[in-house]
C-alpha cells in the first residue's frame, strides 16, 4: 500500500536557496547509498521543502530502519500518493485509516486529523479540510462501516493521527517516524575519527557524521580481539556514513617500546600522555592522507586520567590540525545514552579490554617540557617505526 516515503528535513530548510539545493542533492545521495547497501533500490525527488522516496519494491520494514539512521533527516513517513481533489483525498484517507484501525485491533479507537499545507494554492484551509476528512471518517464508522468499532476523536493524544500533507499533490499517512536530524553527511567536509573498541569513540564519531562530517575511521590496533570489535562498530556506523572508510595501522609494538623505555627511566606515569601524543601525530599524517580537515577523539573532561584539562592540552600541543572533541562536556551516562541509541553500545561492552601499557599511578597533571622531552626520548629510539617524519 505505502509505495512512498516523504521525507522531512530541519537545519537545511534555514539555509540559502543555493545551499539548500546543495544539500538536499547530498542527501538525496546519501539515502540513495544507505538503502542500496541493503540491496533495496528507490527513486528519490524533491518537493517543496521535502524529499520523496519512490520504491520499487515494497521492503518497507527495512526502508524504516535505514532510514532512521541517515542523518540530515529530521523524520519521515511512508505514505498513499493521490491528486489534490477533495473527494479523492476523501478516498485515500479512509483507506489509510482503515488499514490503521485493522493493525490496532481494537473495538475504541481515538484519533484526530492533521493537515498541513506546504503549499497554500489549495482552496481549503488546514482547519477545514481537518473538518472535512474527520467528519467523513465518522459518518463512514457510524454508517456502514466496520462493525463493532467506536471512533472518538482526541485532538490532544489520540492512538491514530491522519496526517495529510498537501504539497504537489496530497500525501496520506498515519505514523511519523524520527530521524537522527542534523546536517547531510559530506556537506560540511571530511574528519579523521580516531576510532577504538570502546564506548566513547564510537559516540564521536555519530555526533560529527550527525553534523554533517564525513569520516574516515583510524584505528590504532593494539590487539586482534580490539580490532575485530571495532569492525563491528565500523559496520553500525556505516549505516549513518555509508561513504566512511576504516583504515588500521598496527600499534601494538610501538606502544609496548613505548611503556619498556619509559619504565627504563622511571618515567612510566607519563605512558598515556607521550603515547597519546604519538597517537594523535600519526592520526594527523593519516588526516593529510585523506584530505580531511580536522581529528576527532572521544575526550570528555576528568573521564581518565589523560583526560584532565591540563593532559588534555599536553596532549594536543605540537598538532597543526583542529583536535574536535564531542564528548568534551558530556558525562559517562550520557556518552552511554547515546552509545545505546545508534546500536554500538552492546559491541563495545561485549568483552573488555584494558590497554596493558596503562602504568598504575598515571600522572594527571603533567608538565609540558617534561611531555616534549619524554617524547623526544622515544622518538629518538623508535622514530623509524612511525607512519609520519618524526623530526618534523
Amino acid at each position: 500500500m505505502f509505495n512512498k516515503v516523504l521525507i522531512r528535513y530541519g537545519e537545511i530548510g534555514i539555509k540559502s536557496r543555493e545551499t539548500r539545493r546543495r544539500f538536499e542533492e547530498i542527501l538525496k545521495n546519501n539515502i540513495k547509498l544507505a538503502l542500496k547497501r541493503y540491496g533495496i533500490e528507490g527513486n528519490i525527488r524533491t518537493l517543496h521543502r521535502r524529499l520523496l522516496l519512490e520504491l520499487e519494491d515494497n521492503n518497507l520494514e527495512k526502508v524504516i530502519s535505514v532510514l532512521k539512521r541517515v542523518p540530515g533527516i529530521v523524520s519521515f513517513s511512508p505514505s498513499v500518493e493521490c491528486n489534490l481533489d477533495l473527494e479523492e483525498i476523501e478516498r485515500t484517507a479512509l483507506e489509510v485509516f482503515l488499514r490503521r484501525v485493522k493493525e490496532l485491533g481494537k473495538d475504541k479507537v481515538t484519533f484526530r486529523v492533521k493537515t498541513q499545507r506546504v503549499k497554500k494554492n489549495f482552496p481549503l484551509t488546514s482547519v477545514e479540510v481537518n473538518r472535512y476528512i474527520g467528519e467523513r471518517i465518522l459518518k463512514y464508522f457510524q454508517g456502514i462501516g466496520p462493525g463493532d468499532i467506536t471512533l472518538k476523536v482526541d485532538l490532544k493524544n489520540p492512538e491514530i493521527t491522519l496526517g495529510i500533507e498537501i504539497i504537489d499533490r496530497a500525501y496520506v499517512f498515519t505514523e511519523v517516524f524520527r530521524g537522527v536530524g542534523g546536517l547531510p553527511v559530506n556537506s560540511q567536509g571530511k574528519v579523521l575519527v580516531l576510532l577504538s573498541d570502546g564506548i566513547d569513540s564510537p559516540v564521536a564519531a555519530f555526533l560529527m557524521m550527525k553534523r554533517g562530517c564525513g569520516t574516515v575511521l583510524l584505528h590504532l590496533k593494539i590487539s586482534e580481539e580490539g580490532l575485530e570489535k571495532v569492525k563491528k562498530i565500523y559496520e553500525v556506523l556505516r549505516d549513518y556514513d555509508p561513504t566512511s572508510k576504516l583504515v588500521v595501522f598496527d600499534y601494538r609494538e610501538i606502544l609496548k617500546s613505548i611503556r619498556a623505555l619509559l619504565e627504563e627511566i622511571g618515567e612510566e606515569r607519563y605512558t598515556c600522555i607521550v603515547c597519546k601524543r604519538i597517537m594523535l601525530k600519526i592520526a594527523q599524517e593519516y588526516a593529510r592522507r585523506f584530505a580531511c580537515e580536522g581529528i576527532t577523539t572521544g575526550d570528555s573532561i576528568g573521564q581518565v586520567a589523560s583526560q584532565t584539562l591540563r593532559n588534555i592540552y599536553l596532549v594536543s600541543e605540537g598538532i597543526s590540525y583542529p583536535v574536535f572533541r564531542p564528548l568534551i562536556g558530556l558525562d559517562k551516562v550520557e556518552i552511554v545514552d547515546i552509545a545505546k541509541r545508534i546500536g554500538t553500545y552492546d559491541i563495545s561492552t561485549s568483552k573488555e579490554l584494558r590497554c596493558f601499557a596503562v602504568p598504575r599511578y598515571p600522572v594527571t597533571r603533567g608538565e609540558l617540557e617534561k611531555a616534549r622531552e619524554l617524547e623526544r626520548y622515544i622518538l629518538d629510539k623508535i622514530g623509524d617505526k612511525l607512519p609520519y617524519n618524526s623530526s618534523e
